[in-house]
């Protein structure tokens, strides 16, 4: 038996794939060849490290503490889950607004650009500056004025007009918002 041989036999042996007379003809060619008894040698020692069996034991509060950071990380998602909820209901609000202010403002015939298209008339010498800002704010306050008093108005006849469907959204969007929040709390005791 060549080197090459004995090489490719004995990764067979140490996986227990060779047969009794090539074991045999293998322990032969160690014996006569000092470089493969070597090599054998270290592979045995090799294999008898891997075998030993390394015992690693986790700390005592170890399923504690992967638990702790398992319910940190669900209440982490919760609040950022519940801060995205009251920033979507203020976003909706705030459209809201303005939206009924834009549709006041054209209900009552007022333009919002009057007010800038009048400064800049009043610039044309630096002397009339201050009738021109003061005019501005004039027309300013008067649209603001003129917009609350629509919207009132406004309020007033959708309430008299819808009053019982009115009450039935109050309570939707109330019932909805105790669901969403039943929800949001419950859903952590079902994992545990």
């Amino acid at each position: 038996m060549n080197c090459d041989t004995s090489r490719e036999l004995m990764m067979k042996y140490f996986d227990g794939e060779m047969d009794e007379a090539g074991e045999k003809q293998f322990r032969e060619h160690l014996k006569t060849c000092g470089d493969c008894s070597d090599e054998f040698s270290c592979m045995e020692a090799i294999f008898a490290s891997l075998d030993e069996k390394v015992g690693i034991e986790p700390p005592d509060d170890f399923e504690a503490r992967v638990m702790d950071k398992v319910a940190l990380i669900e209440n982490q998602k919760r609040e950022r889950s519940g801060k995205r909820i009251v920033w979507l209901y203020n976003f909706a609000t705030l459209l809201s607004i303005i939206l009924l202010l834009i549709f006041v403002a054209d209900m009552k015939d007022v333009s919002i650009f009057s007010a800038f298209d009048r400064i800049t008339g009043y610039f044309g010498s630096f002397s009339t500056v201050t009738a021109a800002i003061s005019g501005a704010v004039k027309d300013l306050f008067g649209l603001l004025v003129n917009a609350l008093a629509a919207v009132a108005d406004i309020a007033l006849s959708i309430v008299r007009s819808y009053y019982y469907a009115f009450i039935v959204l109050i309570l939707t969007v109330l019932a909805v918002q105790r669901l969403i929040h039943y929800v949001g709390t419950h859903t952590g005791e079902e994992a545990e």
